[in-house]
């Protein structure tokens, strides 16, 4: 597909939809805004995640993620996923199966057997992506009316968007700068923290089986992003934000002192945009009323 395509089959994943029809809303409001439509995949499920699939039996993990693209597939559209891990295990599955005629044969064995078949024909694309690559950043500053000027965020990229490198082929996975452009091109700063690549905890299974240490980790990469004392975190992830925004509860509640505000990132852009509130950002464990109010004048 050009890098000039205006339509895409939209991927929400588990999380968005479940837990954050504000996240959800954002994307769907500020994307035809910019040019692009997203189209719903109807009955799409789970993508699925690694860790529960793929250690276990990759062929297993491989049908669930050929049925889910097969989809896309039979609407003539790449596929946008809007979470890192969706994202990754996608378009992994799309590169092994259009590189392994072995495996390719295997999951459509089983596939047939819900008359569907994966036929290789799609690309798989992160939000960053099109926001940057495919509607590029003149385009969004052009669309946007409230500049966010002198406000610094803390950009986290999160591990799934950039690794493995070598199939995902989203952004250098040493130097990003794709989500650091994005959030420029509201007017603010993306700032300079130690360790930014770093995980914020979430992944792994480690959020649902090792809390403790799931906090841990979150706590180190808090206490490396206070250091440039940013107004915001700003992710493209919804695992990720819940990671930050419900994490930052956790560990306030063990009486750290923690509460940076947490956005994904088509809701500053939304709100950038002139878009309420109400229908985008609404919902969050760590206060982000504040920040909306100082800076977009809304409450």
């Amino acid at each position: 597909m050009s890098l000039h395509a205006t339509d895409f089959a939209l991927y929400t994943g588990c999380i968005i939809p479940l837990r954050y029809p504000d996240i959800e809303n954002s994307i769907r409001e500020t994307m035809p805004l910019l040019g692009v439509n997203v189209h719903d995949m109807m009955g799409a499920g789970c993508c699925p995640p690694g860790g529960a699939f793929w250690s276990v039996e990759e062929i297993s993990g491989l049908v669930q993620s050929a049925r889910n693209i097969s989809i896309a597939e039979s609407m003539d559209k790449d596929l946008m996923a809007v979470c890192n891990g969706c994202f990754c295990y996608l378009k992994n599955s799309n590169f092994l199966l259009k590189s392994d005629q072995e495996k390719r044969e295997k999951v459509n064995t089983h596939l047939s057997k819900i008359g569907r078949k994966y036929q290789g024909t799609i690309s798989v694309y992160h939000i960053v992506e099109i926001l940057h690559d495919f509607i590029g950043v003149e385009k969004i500053e052009n669309a946007t009316k409230i500049k966010l000027d002198g406000v610094k965020a803390a950009v986290h990229y999160g591990c799934h968007l950039l690794r493995p490198s070598d199939h995902l082929m989203a952004e250098n996975p040493e130097k990003p700068h794709k989500l650091d452009a994005l959030v420029e091109a509201l007017g603010m700063e993306s700032v300079y923290y130690p360790k930014k690549l770093s995980c914020c905890g979430a992944g792994g299974g480690m959020r649902g089986n090792s809390p403790e240490v799931t906090l841990k980790i979150l706590e180190k990469k808090l206490l490396n992003i206070k250091y440039s004392d940013p107004d915001c975190i700003v992710t493209a992830c919804p695992f990720c934000f819940l990671q930050f925004d419900l994490g930052q509860k956790g560990l306030r509640e063990k009486g750290e002192d923690f509460c940076i505000p947490v956005f994904y990132y088509n809701q500053l852009l939304g709100l950038s945009m002139g878009l309420p509130k109400k229908r985008i950002a609404s919902i969050s464990e760590t206060p982000r009323d504040g920040f909306i109010k100082r800076f977009y004048g809304v409450d």
